[in-house]
Parts: structure tokens; C-alpha cells; sequence
């Protein structure tokens, strides 16, 4: 008897139990009226009994058809959706990941795609749910599919205890030291040259990672609990190591690892916001720990009328320096932000006042900080920008040395452009382009500085 003969009366024997065990016959009735379909007839027999909810029968039916068609991705779909309805995650998954693999069309891996997401969701795994529904967003046929699988992405997120932030960015840089914009100055009427105090370029390569482990405490309260890691490295330009003989990119490296315990409360449909957190963190320079801090963030938001929200907040952090225990410092923040929308554009003001109290001349100061931004909401020509202007005015308590009668007084205007590019994103990351050109002049040119920095990284766009 030839093997095709023999598969033929297998899957004709699972269906026919199939049947019967719907119909609730015996085995031996149905041998003796044997029923007889067709592979298409058992898919859609399959579809079927799944929209009725018969999760087993179902299953009975898929895997007949695979015994007849081997690797058929309809059959292996509706197989890992049974197998998901009766309580198997696991293996639902397996049948998942056999879809996807077998699939030959586009509309079949994203498919196979959302239904491993969905196995992997009920399994108890959201980070691998998210994963492969940022990939089903990415293989989408057409835009109403992917705006279901980033629908589906989004309600996975806000079920997940957890959330997981990565930042990644190169950022080209003209004055990557923040050197003053010259290098000559007068002291005690005497002129001086700092051959070293002078911009050097380059790239500063930027990555970070925060965790957030959300703890709810009933349905408006709940706890945040941190850690975030962040790591600068810099590559100088050969014309910076012209500049400056002996220069080493370690030198200006930069760390800094953080602890964080918040409290969130919300009002009924969101009419307000209230958020505490508590945070410890030390800072390396050079590989060399440079300060440990702690600092607690307070802030109160709420809609102020239809369009128009406005956030009131208040910091206090504490900081010991490590390399100039005179240095040790405390400040206070007190910020006001209002936000107003325009359809999908917004227009953001923000006002903030410092004071920073020190032993040391050339940390304690009092500044004023305010900033104008505006953001579409909505693709122009397949970019979304958002732009910034800021001022800032800081007063330091004492002249840098006590025979400076004249206290120390920087300005630095600021402006920034960011730019992001939405339609080509990948897997629902997409390219940002910032530039940004600071400026600050003081009443002494050795604190005078100027700088260009362009910023290329990547955005999650959902």
C-alpha cells in the first residue's frame, strides 16, 4: 500500500473522529459511516468550529490537515489559536512560530506574527508579545493592519507591570569640551593664554536604559519603581588632537546609574496628576566616581481648560561631591509648564527658578530659565519637528576670587530644532535629527562659550 494511500485513510480516520466526537458518536459508528473531506473542506471546518468556540474540535481538525499537508500555514494558525483557547500557550506559540515560518505571503506572517504575540502575551511573556508585534507592525500589508497590530502593541504596554526605555545616539559636536570662545583673558590687569582651553570637535556617543516596574495600588494610585543606566563616550576629531597634543577620549567619559521609588495618584478621567519620586544615584567621570545625589521630584498637573494644561513642580537635590568635597551643594527647583493644543500641534511654556547653595564660589548661584516650544503633532512631508528657544540668566553669590568685586553673571540662549522621520521607521523605531546652538556670555570672557551639536538617535514612534 503506497504511503499517499495511507495518509489518505489517516486523516479521513481524525476526521471522522472529529465529526463524531461533535456529534457525540462512537469510534466504532464512525468507522462504519466513514466521513470523508476534502483538505480545503477541513480548513474550513476548522474555521468554523473555532467562531463556535469548539477550541477542541478545532484543533481535531488541524491537525488532520497537517497530516495531509505538512507546513500548511492556515492549519498551523488555527492550530495555535485553539491551542491558545484551551489553556497551551507554549505550544501555541510552537504552532506560531511554524506559521511564520512556513508563511510565503506577507498577510500570512503578519498573521502568524499576531498570533505569537497573543501566545506569548497569555504565556505570561509581554516583552516577547511586544517584540513580535512591532514586528507584525513592520510586515504589515497594508496600513489598516498595521494600525491593528499598533493598537494591539499599545494595550499589550499599558497591561505590562513593566516597561523597559533604551536611548541610543551619536551626537556630532564643534565644542564637545564646552571650551570658552577664547582662550585669552585679563587677571589682576595682567593678560593670560590657556593653550588648552580651546573647542575641541568631534562625537559624543550616547546610551541609556531605564527600567520601570509599575506596582498598582488600586485604580488610581500605584507605585513606580527605577533603575536607569547612562553612558557618554566621546571620539575626538584629529583636528582636536592637533590641538591638543596627548588628548584622551577616556578623559571625558561619563556614567551614572540611578535608583528611583515613586508614588503616582489620578484623578477621576484623568482631570489631574500627581507625582512624587525619590532618587539616588552616583556619577563617574573618567571611570572615577565623581558625586553621589539624591533628589526628590514633586509635581501636580491638570487640564485648566478644554486645550490647556498646566503642570506646577518642585525639586530638591542634594549632591557630595566625591573629587572637591568643597563643592558639595544643594539645590531647589520651582517650575511652572503650560501646554496648550491646536489639534495634533502644541505650544509649551516653561518657566523654572533655581538656587543652588554651596561653599564653593563657583557652584552657588541663583539662575532663571525660560523656554518656548512648539510641535506638530502631525507629519509634514514625512517629518514631525519641534522647535525651542530658551533663556536663561545665572548669578553666581561670589566673584570667582575675592579681589573680583564684580559678581559672576552668564546668559545662554539656546535653540534647538528636532526633527523626526516617522515614515522610516523600522520595527516602530524611527530616525530623529537634532541640532541645537548654545551661547553664553558672561561678564567674564573666561566663562564665554558657543557650541553646535548635531544629534542623530532613534524614536519609538508607537
Amino acid at each position: 500500500m503506497g504511503v499517499g494511500v495511507r495518509l489518505r485513510r489517516a486523516i479521513r480516520l481524525v476526521l471522522a473522529l472529529a465529526v463524531c466526537t461533535a456529534a457525540g458518536l462512537t469510534p466504532q459508528s464512525a468507522r462504519a459511516d466513514e466521513v470523508r473531506m476534502s483538505i480545503d473542506e477541513a480548513r474550513g471546518a476548522a474555521a468554523r468550529a473555532l467562531m463556535a468556540g469548539q477550541a477542541d474540535l478545532a484543533l481535531v481538525l488541524a491537525e488532520g490537515v497537517l497530516l495531509g499537508a505538512p507546513g500548511d500555514a492556515q492549519a498551523l494558525m488555527m492550530k495555535s489559536r485553539a491551542l491558545r483557547a484551551l489553556g497551551r500557550p507554549q505550544e501555541a506559540a510552537g504552532a506560531a512560530r511554524q506559521a511564520f515560518g512556513q508563511s510565503v505571503d506577507e498577510r500570512s506572517r503578519f498573521f502568524a506574527a499576531l498570533l505569537m504575540a497573543q501566545a506569548r502575551s497569555t504565556g505570561g511573556q509581554p516583552g516577547a508579545a511586544q517584540l513580535w508585534l512591532r514586528r507584525a507592525a513592520q510586515i504589515a500589508p497594508d496600513e489598516q493592519l498595521r494600525a491593528a497590530a499598533v493598537r494591539d502593541f499599545r494595550h499589550v504596554r499599558s497591561q505590562t507591570p513593566w516597561r523597559l526605555s533604551l536611548d541610543m545616539s551619536v551626537e556630532p559636536s564643534d565644542n564637545l569640551n564646552g571650551a570658552p570662545k577664547t582662550n585669552s583673558f585679563t587677571f589682576g590687569g595682567l593678560p593670560f593664554v590657556n593653550p588648552t582651553a580651546v573647542p575641541l570637535s568631534g562625537e559624543r556617543f550616547v546610551f541609556g536604559a531605564d527600567y520601570l516596574r509599575r506596582v498598582p495600588l488600586s485604580e488610581s494610585r500605584r507605585l513606580n519603581l527605577g533603575a536607569s543606566v547612562e553612558m557618554q563616550r566621546v571620539r575626538f576629531s584629529s583636528d582636536a588632537r592637533d590641538k591638543v597634543p596627548g588628548l584622551r577620549n577616556g578623559d571625558y567619559r561619563q556614567d551614572a546609574l540611578a535608583l528611583s521609588l515613586g508614588y503616582e495618584a489620578r484623578g477621576a478621567e484623568g482631570a489631574w496628576l500627581g507625582k512624587s519620586q525619590l532618587s539616588l544615584s552616583r556619577h563617574w567621570r573618567a571611570g572615577t566616581p565623581y558625586a553621589d545625589a539624591a533628589r526628590l521630584d514633586l509635581s501636580y498637573g491638570r487640564m485648566l481648560t478644554p486645550g490647556l494644561t498646566g503642570t506646577a513642580r518642585f525639586a530638591y537635590e542634594t549632591e557630595q561631591r566625591l573629587d572637591v568635597g568643597l563643592r558639595d551643594n544643594q539645590t531647589r527647583e520651582v517650575g511652572v509648564t503650560l501646554t496648550r493644543r491646536f489639534g495634533k500641534a502644541a505650544v509649551g511654556l516653561d518657566v523654572q527658578v533655581t538656587d543652588t547653595a554651596s561653599e564653593s564660589r563657583l557652584v552657588a548661584r541663583e539662575s532663571a530659565r525660560a523656554a518656548v516650544s512648539y510641535g506638530l503633532g502631525k507629519p509634514v512631508r514625512g517629518m514631525l519637528p519641534r522647535l525651542t528657544l530658551a533663556w536663561e540668566v545665572t548669578d553666581y553669590d561670589q566673584a570667582p576670587a575675592s579681589f573680583w568685586v564684580t559678581p559672576r553673571r552668564d546668559e545662554e540662549l539656546s535653540v534647538s530644532l528636532n526633527v523626526l522621520l516617522p515614515e522610516f521607521d523600522y520595527y516602530g523605531f524611527a530616525p530623529e535629527i537634532g541640532v541645537s546652538f548654545r551661547d553664553r556670555s558672561s561678564n567674564y570672557t573666561i566663562y564665554e562659550t558657543r557650541g553646535t551639536d548635531l544629534r542623530l538617535g532613534l524614536k519609538s514612534v508607537f
